[in-house]
């Protein structure tokens, strides 16, 4: 039985860009768009949507395969990114995985973080690359410091990717 190689991504720090991608549905509500960039910005991140992240083709998708997919590569690609986050979920992710590059992901490792759907790439990302992701807050859906819950994800969020260790419950 082969080993996988594990590659670990650099933890972030205050200053640092992070990408925002939209690899499925579209954004539904710009406002929890900008809300969750703030939560990014209180953190001491620079936030940065993909070129495409706000595009809609249809009635749910954010723009074409094509250009999602251009996205998701111009971040890992972009060495001044990095982490990726997602700006939401959604079932069509997982059409983006024929054509993912994954010699990219390996040869520029970075975080990346999603759920829901998201957890499709995340699985593929780590299984074909050794890259460990974060199955965590997507930036339109789950980041606000509105509320207990979001403040006890913001906070682990933080603690997982700025200091490498995990969460906890209390």
């Amino acid at each position: 039985m082969e080993t996988l190689k594990v590659i670990k991504p650099k933890k972030l720090k205050s200053g640092d860009v992070v990408g925002i991608i939209s690899p499925s549905t579209a954004v539904w509500s710009r406002r929890d768009l900008s809300r969750g960039m703030k939560v990014l910005e209180s953190l001491g991140f620079k936030p940065r949507l993909a070129p495409r992240a706000l595009d809609v083709r249809g009635s749910y998708l954010a723009g074409t395969r094509e250009d999602r997919l251009q996205d998701f590569h111009t971040m890992f690609l972009d060495d001044e990114v990095k982490a990726i986050f997602c700006s939401g979920g959604g079932y069509a992710s997982i059409q983006l995985l024929p054509d993912i590059d994954w010699d990219i992901i390996e040869k520029h490792p970075k975080i990346f973080v999603g759920f829901s759907d998201i957890t499709t790439l995340l699985t593929a990302i780590t299984e074909k690359t050794g890259l460990i992701t974060f199955h965590g807050p997507t930036v339109e859906q789950g980041l606000s410091m509105e509320t207990k819950s979001g403040k006890f994800t913001v906070k682990n969020l933080k603690q997982a990717v700025m200091k490498g260790e995990p969460g906890k419950l209390s």
